[in-house]
């Protein structure tokens, strides 16, 4: 197994993993004269891209988490299997929605959680779409 360290826009490419020391990430990063931008590699700065929090465990379905930071583009259009932030119903309240394949044709934005009922898509009229999530950021450290 083989990993690759992103600096920038450039990959950096490591020896495999038994081979891999901290040292020689640290080495390899300093050799390339970058320094890592999260924002530049999630599109961060770009007036479509935001970033969104997740406040609660709504979403464990979708394996997306509180505390979560989801990247989200307004510019895109929304495609099948793709998840997007959704303004349903008139509510206040923002949600993320899987846009799934509906087995009579047509479009679903399906919850995480199965008990919520999904809600039919007409991609002719996308405006309860907000924006389509393309990064997933999580914190697995601790403190």
């Amino acid at each position: 197994m083989s990993l690759t360290l992103l600096a920038s826009t450039q990959r950096l490419h490591l020896p495999d993993a038994d081979e891999l020391s901290l040292s020689a990430v640290h080495s390899a990063a300093e050799d390339r004269g970058q320094n890592f931008s999260l924002d530049q590699i999630v599109g961060l700065g770009a007036p479509q891209v935001r970033a969104v929090l997740v406040e609660d465990d709504t979403l464990l379905g979708f394996g997306i988490y509180p505390g979560d930071r989801l990247i989200v583009d307004r510019s895109i259009k929304p495609v099948q299997d793709q998840y997007v932030v959704a303004h349903l119903n008139g509510d206040n309240e923002y949600c993320v929605r899987l846009l799934a394949a509906d087995p009579k044709g047509g479009l679903l934005l399906k919850a995480a959680r199965p008990s919520v009922p999904s809600v039919a898509f007409d991609d002719l009229d996308p405006a309860p779409i907000w924006g389509v999530v393309l990064w997933v950021v999580s914190y697995v450290g601790r403190g």
